[in-house]
């Protein structure tokens, strides 16, 4: 006899925290706790670099569904509601579980049509500022009232976050439970020197590191900045920043308008957090909205300093 089953919905695998978590769920939770799981899931936007290989590896059940991404696109978006609602009834899930803000809108909506008693969203950050304009954000916050009021429970991955989530009038207190991000810290085991070697560098040469996609919402140009401003004062500092996005052309450019060539290192996305870790001397993020960063919480249990804007659950 199979267990509870779970229909778990986010827009993408892309590099970061919300695809690392989805697929820890689905792994750990059918493997220890006897459930019966499957990941849908869309397509990446251009530029972005994927962590599908999570679910490969791990040898999920999954449902891929290429209209799911995060742009919003009417007709695709409405295609999208429409094979989800049917997965539902083939799949007939006793929960629906939904993460990150286009899935967890076309997800609940497909799943109070379908009759699903049991659904919940995670936030894993959200879009209230800093990522679109006035009367967008305000619309998202509009659409999160309405999905609240048929979703079972609202997920927040730290108190910060729920703070936030009740000063944007989304839900009340009491429908939003608190659950922090679990972690593999078991493989979080750095190799050594990895960085120096790669970029030649000399063994006293200090490094901040900053790990994220390159996306407006994570700040890399305010990251340049500080660099610029530290490599003025100290000569023995370089900066490595790891990850891929959209923005990454900008940002090369930028760092050489501010003189940083030999001093700022673009690494690009590498999914090996032995390397990741292994001799950075600081772990930075300057992002403008945060959820939990994962990032933080891995180079902290590597032993790394981390240095953060007051921002989501860092704070």
């Amino acid at each position: 006899m199979t267990g509870t089953k779970i229909l778990r919905i986010i827009s993408r695998l892309n590099i970061g925290g919300p695809a690392i978590h989805v697929t820890n769920l689905n792994y750990y939770l059918d493997k220890n706790y006897g459930y019966d799981s499957r990941l849908v899931y869309g397509s990446l936007a251009t530029g972005e670099g994927s962590m599908e290989y999570l679910a490969r590896t791990k040898k999920l059940k999954t449902i891929i569904l290429p209209e799911l991404g995060r742009e919003i696109n009417w007709r695709k978006d409405l295609k999208t509601f429409w094979q989800l609602y049917k997965i539902l009834q083939r799949e007939k899930p006793d929960i629906v579980h939904t993460h990150t803000a286009k899935a967890g809108a076309v997800g609940r909506l497909a799943a109070k049509l379908a009759g699903v008693k049991k659904v919940y969203h995670t936030f894993h950050g959200h879009v209230f500022h800093s990522y679109f304009g006035k009367f967008k954000t305000l619309a998202f916050i509009i659409l999160e009232k309405i999905l609240a009021r048929f979703t079972t429970k609202i997920i927040a991955i730290s108190a910060k976050q729920k703070a936030e989530i009740i000063s944007y009038g989304v839900a009340r207190p009491d429908k939003i439970a608190v659950i922090r991000l679990g972690f593999e810290l078991n493989k979080l085991q750095p190799v050594k020197n990895y960085w120096h070697r790669k970029y030649k560098l000399a063994p006293q040469t200090i490094l901040v590191g900053i790990v994220g996609r390159l996306t407006a919402v994570k700040n890399h140009e305010y990251f340049l900045e500080i660099a610029r401003e530290v490599c003025r004062q100290n000569d023995n500092v370089r900066f490595i920043i790891i990850g891929g996005g959209e923005l990454r052309e900008q940002l090369i450019m930028s760092a050489k308008l501010k003189n940083l060539d030999g001093k700022v290192f673009f690494a690009g996305f590498l999914n090996d957090t032995k390397k990741i870790y292994s001799d950075l001397d600081i772990a930075a993020l300057t992002s403008r909205n945060e959820g939990t960063p994962v990032t933080l919480i891995e180079a902290m249990a590597c032993g790394k300093p981390a240095v953060s804007t007051n921002v989501g659950g860092v704070a």
